[in-house]
């Protein structure tokens, strides 16, 4: 076990990012146990600024996205009126965004991985506390805040990569 310089918790050998507060494990794991992975610097910086509670107001207007998933080479148009549950589907639930058939639970989506909701100043992505992580872009996004998402942008739920179009 190793332990989080930013909080404290004990995390396994050899992961990347604190499963409590997120933050980049490499460095603190002693030599011989891992190397950096390659383009990983990316990682230590902080995300964007949140939006403000004014901004997140829930919009009117319907918007269209469109997702692409390279891995699958599947494309889904979705209507987002209010929000858009992101995740894998199961007995209890099943998610807007139905990553399953991609390889999700091999790729580490969770079951309730992330919200996409629609806001008066435009769309935003809230990872739900979700076991491996949402990257946007190249910021790893803490737990329950809400981040922009922009035309062309980069997500990855757990280790599945999709790109995201807003008509």
């Amino acid at each position: 076990m190793i332990r989080c310089v930013e909080c404290g918790k004990n995390q396994y050998v050899g992961a990347l990012f604190c499963t409590e507060c997120g933050a980049f494990l490499v460095e603190q794991v002693a030599k011989g146990q891992t190397t950096i992975l390659p383009f990983s610097e990316f990682a230590v910086h902080a995300p964007p600024p949140p939006l403000t509670k004014e901004e997140l107001e829930t919009a009117v207007d319907p918007r269209h996205i469109t997702f692409v998933i390279p891995s699958s080479r599947r494309r889904l148009q979705l209507e987002l009126r209010n929000e858009i549950k992101v995740g894998r589907a199961d007995a209890e639930a099943t998610p807007e965004l139905d990553l399953s058939p991609d390889d999700g639970a091999e790729k580490g989506v969770s079951r309730l991985h992330a919200n996409i909701k629609s806001v008066k100043k435009g769309i935003v992505l809230i990872d739900l506390d979700s076991t491996n992580g949402t990257m946007l872009n190249t910021y790893r996004l803490p737990p329950h805040r809400p981040y922009p998402l922009k035309n062309g942008d980069e997500i990855r739920f757990g280790d599945l990569l999709l790109h995201i179009f807003i008509d």
